[in-house]
């Protein structure tokens, strides 16, 4: 239990006590988030949460992770792919990268991480060659980084779409479901965004900026394949759903109507539903809910047979319910 509480905590206040340093030290106008006809926001916000988020968390996993298991081959990959994204982003918040220099570091970001995992991960052996498996685990880390991207758009969305399932996943380790390195790496992620709550909460002050939603996104689907690893697959797929579903479902919508689907936009299921009335803590409910039961979904994995078929459908259709209420239009009372 230390194991996990622990670096909870920890994480937790140091994000909270060095994002209002960086709050207190940095211009009120440095990396303040404009308000345009797309935006999901109507007061003023600075996209620094990324900069306090990301050292903490690093730290975090080097001073608590090798006791719970995560290897310096692990840890070292990992670390150079987050530093490379919150740089990455931290200058595309200020200057607005091309976006062909904002992929290309991404995919380097992946491979170093993906290599980080060790030649001995596997999650479909006996499916897929080696080679195969390890460059579809390197799309989907660069799909899952832009998601996480996407979907930094209301206040808490992140946290509770992301730091739920997060934490959720850290809580399964303390009963042996995945392993103590997946837990920490978890958790030190959950924290992270436990200290940035007190931030972002309705009215937020601060959003994470694309220098913390990027490596957060990184570690977090690192995170979810060491759940499908120690799980099963469709743990790994279920835990995270909500966030994979809204950003998917999306960007076929986008295809179908024929956009370019590399233009700015503002169509994400939970922005359509703040624009059309809902109130960020209706929309942020729904997705924790919604969260619980995904997380309860990917436990029932675990037992196979007719259980983990009825916990996928039960999952995928508390994701649909909720989209679909979501893109609707206004609740109703």
């Amino acid at each position: 239990m230390n194991t996990i509480i622990i670096p909870f905590v920890s994480v937790a206040v140091a994000s909270a006590i060095l994002l209002w340093l960086v709050m207190q030290m940095l211009p009120s106008n440095f990396l303040g988030a404009a308000i345009t006809e797309r935006s999901n926001h109507t007061q003023p916000a600075r996209q620094l949460g990324g900069l306090a988020l990301i050292p903490a968390i690093l730290v975090s996993l080097w001073i608590f992770g090798m006791d719970a298991g995560l290897s310096s081959h692990f840890l070292v990959p990992a670390t150079l792919a987050a530093l490379l994204l919150w740089i990455i982003g931290f200058l595309d918040d200020r200057h607005h990268l091309p976006e062909s220099v904002r992929l290309a570091s991404q995919l380097i970001a992946s491979v170093v991480a993906v290599y980080g995992l060790g030649e001995n991960f596997r999650l479909l052996p006996d499916f897929l060659p080696f080679l195969l498996e390890r460059a579809l685990l390197v799309v989907a880390l660069i799909y899952f980084i832009n998601l996480t991207n996407f979907m930094d758009g209301i206040d808490l969305m992140v946290v509770a779409g992301l730091g739920l399932p997060l934490a959720l996943l850290a809580g399964f380790s303390v009963f042996g479901f995945v392993g103590y390195g997946t837990g920490n790496l978890a958790m030190s992620l959950a924290g992270g965004l436990a200290g940035f709550f007190f931030f972002n909460r309705p009215k937020a002050k601060v959003f994470l900026g694309d220098s913390g939603s990027l490596p957060i996104g990184l570690l977090s689907g690192l995170t979810f394949f060491m759940a499908a690893r120690d799980m099963t697959v469709w743990a790994g797929l279920i835990l995270p759903l909500f966030f994979i579903a809204d950003a998917t479902s999306t960007l076929l919508m986008r295809l179908i109507a024929g956009e370019n689907i590399l233009n700015a936009h503002s169509k994400h299921a939970y922005q359509v539903a703040k624009r059309s009335g809902w109130s960020v803590w209706s929309i942020i409910s729904g997705v924790a809910i919604t969260n619980l039961i995904l997380g309860a979904c990917a436990l029932l994995t675990v037992h196979g047979g007719w259980s983990r078929a009825l916990a996928i459908l039960i999952a995928v259709a508390a994701v649909v319910v909720l989209l679909r209420q979501l893109r609707r239009g206004k609740p109703s009372s």
